[in-house]
């Protein structure tokens, strides 16, 4: 498409035709998979800070550091995670309300783990008269025998009734603290009453303390893609920019779950942030590593070495993942754009944490060609994140995905396209409409290029758009209309190059790489 003079002064541009402006920056959405100590399994979660994960998910355990990663993540610039609690084989906590006549009211945490501390109380109050008629309060409260309210939940006027439309089984679905098991009883809960007239109404706890199951597997964290559980979990979320998997205390997540993650990430456009080995103790030891093993991918990223509290020795002494301090750094350069590098922007270790290990200049460049982004002090009491490289590792062909920077702005430009040029489906001006979509990504790439995300002089040195004429015929399917783009990231007229086809038959996007060969053909 030939250049022409667009008003960029504002930041923004005027779409064409039934399209809207593709934003240049948007916020970063990271998630995190792992055990929590409590909240909904397999759900994914928003949280804007940490406050919002521990009234949710609960606060630090001993079993995992999802809660410090995400902690970390909010205090190193992140604004907003998703949050997916995975299990393995964990139990839901029971309660059992006597009914009259040997019945009982089974009632069951509604989600697993050792902290559902839940107790209820039945009462008559206003209701003394309709025989089946109760009212129910649940509580959850901060540990065993603690008078602390967590959440409460006040169910008034239930009734045994399946007619009634308080029905306690309608009533009870919309609970986020527990769940009906069991046979219903013939008679409505017998009210739990003082011992003595003027004391506090008591309360009945749990008769079996949920428990919070084993130590996960790969297959907890990658989970189904049928049931939508673990990583296909977060196929419910619009968009995903960063995955953290943080790794369990003192125990690695096996290659069978990077390999799943990093290709769920290339599906999603996305970049897996991956915590390195517990065995990578020094800088040695994991140069060691890198060159024994064959793990690598561009859609991950990866640092050395694990952090620990500045100045406290005793606790931690193997350290703590970093995936959310990266993530959150990562999130903080967003801001300004992904085509910014992390430095010069501010990427210094915050809230008082302290690499755990020295990392001299020579071993930081080692590492840095293996596609390992180290933690280096800089002064005392002052460290910093370096490299700014991908995982892909020095054997990858094109050297241009072991840019960080560079792999997730093009990761970034095709989801835009991807997902912002929709609209082509339901066009209604299908004369125009090549020159609609032709000039939309145009805008796009032209105000991209004037913030500084690509090489070139000019436009024409920077970036291209073309389209193809209207329906084609490809692997016998109708395609609407064809697009190339072109845009170079690293230098004028070195374009990495993709096609999108729109399938109006099935209403996809296809995207399509072109080869390297081809990639210059600006």
């Amino acid at each position: 498409m030939a250049s022409e003079p667009v008003d960029l002064s504002s930041g923004a541009a005027p779409g064409p035709h039934g399209a809207d402006v593709i934003p240049i920056v948007s916020p970063t959405v990271v998630a995190f998979i792992g055990r929590t100590e409590r909240g909904p399994l397999n759900d994914p979660v928003v949280v804007k800070g940490f406050e919002d994960f521990s009234r949710i998910f609960g606060g630090h355990t001993s079993f995992s550091f999802v809660s410090l990663a995400v902690q970390h993540f909010f205090l190193h610039g992140g604004e907003a995670a998703v949050v997916v609690r995975v299990a393995n084989r964990a139990t839901r906590a029971t309660l059992d309300v006597p009914a009259g006549r040997g019945e009982i009211l089974r009632l069951q945490a509604r989600q697993p783990g050792s902290r559902e501390h839940l107790r209820v109380s039945v009462d008559y109050d206003r209701v003394e008269r309709t025989p089946d008629k109760f009212n129910l309060v649940i509580q959850r409260v901060t540990r065993a025998g603690s008078q602390l309210v967590d959440d409460q939940e006040v169910f008034d006027g239930l009734s045994m009734d399946p007619t009634d439309e308080r029905f306690i089984v309608d009533a009870l679905h919309g609970s986020e603290l527990v769940r009906l098991v069991g046979p219903l009883p013939s008679y409505r809960p017998a009210a739990t009453a003082p011992t003595h007239p003027g004391r506090p109404i008591p309360y009945i706890t749990v008769k079996q303390a949920g428990s919070d199951g084993d130590e996960l597997t790969d297959y907890d964290v990658i989970g189904s893609n049928a049931e939508g559980t673990g990583l296909f979990a977060l196929d419910r979320c619009e968009r995903i920019d960063l995955l953290c998997l943080p790794s369990p205390p003192e125990r690695d997540l096996g290659s069978t779950s990077f390999l799943a993650a990093t290709r769920y990430c290339e599906r999603r456009r996305a970049l897996l942030v991956w915590d390195p080995p517990w065995a990578w103790t020094s800088a040695d030891s994991a140069i060691m590593a890198l060159r024994a093993s064959g793990q690598a991918s561009r859609h991950a990223v990866t640092y050395f070495p694990r952090v620990r509290p500045r100045g406290d020795l005793g606790r931690f002494g193997a350290g703590m993942p970093a995936c959310g301090v990266v993530a959150g750094m990562l999130a903080r350069c967003d801001q300004g754009g992904v085509w910014h590098r992390m430095p010069p922007v501010d990427t210094t270790l915050k809230a008082g944490l302290a690499p755990l290990a020295e990392i001299g200049q020579a071993q930081a460049a080692s590492l840095q060609r293996m596609g390992v982004n180290t933690f280096v002090r800089l002064l005392p009491g002052v460290a910093a994140l370096q490299n700014n490289v991908t995982f892909a590792g020095s054997t990858t062909v094109d050297s241009l995905w072991q840019g960080l920077s560079s792999s997730r702005l093009a990761a970034f430009i095709v989801r835009s396209i991807e997902s912002d040029t929709r609209w082509v489906f339901t066009a209604e001006q299908p004369d125009q409409l090549a020159a609609d979509l032709e000039r939309q990504v145009w805008v796009f790439l032209s105000r991209m290029k004037q913030r500084g995300a690509f090489a070139g002089a000019t436009a024409e040195q920077a970036f291209f758009v073309r389209t193809s004429a209207a329906h084609e015929k490809a692997d016998a399917r109708d395609v609407t209309i064809a697009l190339r783009v072109g845009f170079a990231p690293r230098a004028p007229r070195e374009f990495l190059t993709y096609d999108f086809r729109y399938h109006a038959a099935t209403l996809t996007t296809e995207v399509r790489p072109v080869r390297d060969a081809e990639r210059h053909l600006g």
